[in-house]
């Protein structure tokens, strides 16, 4: 990713999807989609909450966009079943997404960062300390430039330096949850 779209001040928040959730279920094995919905239960279910629907509506769109590829297999005295699977260009695209820090809010950190971690995780080796040091990073730049723009608003100004301290203690928040709880964790089950 470059500087500049990992500058905070050309960070928007972005809609957040699960379609990366699916593309990384599918990076292991195919499987048809009542066995990536209970999968995706199984495994994320706490962190995003969508109907077995918007599932099938998300698998829909992957296929159309060339991410995932819909097999039939054929069997013996058994109805054919639909199997999907990631296609490279779904690799590519969930490669992207894995590596790339989150934006600096707190709903995205908790679905899309969680999300990235538990799949960083499953690869092992250096990603996850990877991903969590991008994502301090981000989060200590995005602070340093909040706490910067609050030292220049004028005491009169009092509620756009609430709102900037608002944002300033949330980014706090959200650098202390990665270092007590995200941070030690990692460092668990390495041990």
């Amino acid at each position: 990713m470059s500087e500049k779209a990992r500058d905070p001040a050309n960070m928007h928040v972005r809609d957040v999807r699960p379609e990366f959730v699916m593309l990384g279920l599918l990076m292991h094995r195919s499987m048809h989609g009542y066995d990536l919905f209970t999968q995706f239960q199984a495994q994320l279910g706490r962190v995003w909450h969508i109907s077995q629907s918007q599932m099938y509506a998300i698998l829909k769109r992957l296929e159309a966009q060339g991410l995932i590829e819909g097999l039939v297999e054929e069997r013996e005295n058994s109805p054919a079943r639909r199997y999907l699977a990631i296609t490279p260009q779904g690799l590519a695209h969930f490669s992207t997404w894995l590596m790339s820090p989150t934006d600096c809010s707190s709903r995205v950190l908790r679905m899309e960062f969680i999300s990235r971690l538990f799949f960083a995780s499953m690869q092992g080796g250096q990603v996850p300390a990877i991903i969590v040091e991008d994502q301090v990073a981000l989060i200590e730049r995005q602070l340093a430039n909040h706490v910067a723009l609050l030292a220049t608003l004028p005491e009169e100004d009092v509620f756009n330096r609430l709102g900037v301290d608002f944002r300033v203690h949330q980014l706090r928040a959200e650098l202390s949850w990665l270092q007590k709880a995200v941070i030690p964790l990692l460092g668990a089950r390495e041990g």
